[in-house]
């Protein structure tokens, strides 16, 4: 393959997820702007297009380093709960974590480096895909939190190998969300970059590790993940499956603060109520700074 710019390489109408070689940096952009690039799922859906993209980047030659963004104001929201098919019961939860894990185990196993460019707000599933790429960095506007929690989701097991125990007990269990100042203090962002300056400094960064010689970027990534392994974040991640699903199964009894229902409130009143229902305890932050 040549530099020259591809666009949409896997052809597909919906234009949902964009492709771009150019100079060695594959650029991967998740295109649901309206939609906060929320995740959906399914033969169809932006996890399987990303998973595409991936392999992609990962079989072209020409490929030294891998850029993931999204489109608008959001890194992703995390997963798209209008689009996706409601779960029934902990086995279907479990096959469910099952997959989707796979996917975002998926950047673990690119061999060209994954930077995630976090252009905005990074919530939930969102946060869990970014914190399987290699490196980090976001813009000062975006935000992090799981969100998700809010109404009895999942997802933490990878983030104490990353930021400790304490503050992943702490967003999962607050649902407070954080700036990118703070995600980069406590270790989960590598640099936090003015927007106006954020594209080029985040291509720089691509340009450097496309210049390093690629067998051994190769390989110590690979050191250095085995290195995680070792520690136990596949057999944290395997163990978790099973309490993933069973919390999953229980979130059709998560209640807002009010005490309703939130399965209630989005049939009766649609996403717009269900979203005020779900945050209205969070709306002031107890962080600080």
């Amino acid at each position: 393959m040549t530099n020259q710019p591809t666009r949409n390489l896997r052809d597909d109408a919906s234009q949902e997820l964009l492709y771009e070689v150019n100079a060695h940096i594959a650029t991967i952009t998740l295109n649901r702007p309206s939609k906060l690039n929320a995740l959906s799922h399914g033969p169809d859906g932006l996890h399987a297009k990303l998973v595409s993209a991936l392999a992609r980047a990962d079989q072209d030659e020409d490929v030294r380093c891998v850029v993931l963004t999204g489109e608008g104001r959001a890194f992703s929201s995390g997963g798209d709960l209008q689009a996706d098919a409601p779960r029934e019961g902990s086995l279907d939860w479990y096959e469910f974590m099952e997959e989707e894990d796979e996917d975002f185990e998926s950047l673990r196993r690119c061999r060209k480096p994954v930077i995630a460019a976090i252009n905005g707000l990074c919530y939930g599933a969102g946060m869990i895909l970014a914190a399987h790429a290699d490196i980090r960095i976001a813009t000062r506007s975006a935000r992090f939190g799981f969100i998700e929690s809010r109404m009895g989701g999942t997802g933490v097991e990878v983030f104490p190998f990353l930021i400790g125990t304490q503050w992943s007990k702490f967003l999962m269990l607050s649902g407070e969300l954080i700036s990118a100042e703070k995600a980069q203090q406590i270790g989960f962002v590598l640099e936090v970059v003015e927007d106006e300056r954020f594209s080029d400094k985040v291509t720089d960064l691509a340009r450097r590790i496309a210049a390093m010689p690629w067998q051994g970027v190769h390989m110590n990534k690979r050191i250095i993940d085995s290195a995680a392994d070792m520690m136990g974040l596949h057999n944290q991640k395997v163990a978790a499956r099973g309490l993933n699903a069973v919390l999953g199964d229980n979130s059709r009894d998560a209640r807002a603060a009010d005490g309703r229902l939130l399965t209630d409130v989005l049939a009766s009143g649609g996403f717009k109520d269900f979203l005020k229902a779900r945050d209205a305890a969070f709306v002031d932050p107890w962080l600080e700074a």
